[in-house]
């Protein structure tokens, strides 16, 4: 180093030696393994689009493992705010949620429970939200891998049933 270097670059080598001494951090492990929802996740969004109707909504990266779910439009001043489903970790920080978007004037168009399967009603009593379960929707289970395997054969078996012969499938490989 010398001494008729500019401070700026004396700060910036001392800033990149000092990132290089740092030790790295472990990565962080994911939330939650990335792929195909589950199937509460899908049914909060099966929820979601008969709520909205054929309005478009976003499904925010906070629902996958979240266990209640708000659907909220923000105030906009220009044509209409995108929809968002948002994820929250339990019934307490969904009423924070919906106490701090009636704060703001968002327009909360409902709640649901992923935990249960419910939609919540929202109702303001005495100025505070309170949250009511409606009905459970069935949700539908995965099938184990036996019933998919056995699905699978069944549907070969009927599928070479119904094959005409002679479509020049056999004798090829």
């Amino acid at each position: 180093m010398s001494r008729d270097e500019p401070d700026y670059l004396k700060a910036l080598r001392e800033d990149r030696e000092r990132r290089q001494s740092e030790t790295p951090k472990p990565a962080q492990p994911a939330l939650a393994p990335k792929g195909a929802p589950p199937p509460e996740e899908r049914e909060a969004t099966r929820w979601a689009k008969e709520v909205v109707g054929r309005q478009p909504f976003k499904v925010a990266p906070s629902l996958r493992g979240a266990r209640c779910a708000v659907l909220i439009q923000p105030k906009s001043v220009l044509g209409s705010a995108p929809i968002t489903l948002e994820g929250l970790p339990d019934r307490e920080a969904l009423l924070q949620r919906v106490k701090a978007a009636i704060g703001v004037g968002e327009n909360v168009l409902g709640c649901y429970e992923l935990t249960t399967g419910r939609p919540l009603a929202l109702t303001i009593q005495d100025g505070k939200p309170v949250l009511t379960p409606g009905r459970p929707r069935t949700i539908p289970k995965a099938a184990s891998p036996e019933q998919m395997i056995r699905q699978a054969t069944a549907q070969a078996e009927q599928r070479a049933k119904a094959r005409k012969t002679g479509d020049g499938r056999e004798g090829r490989r």
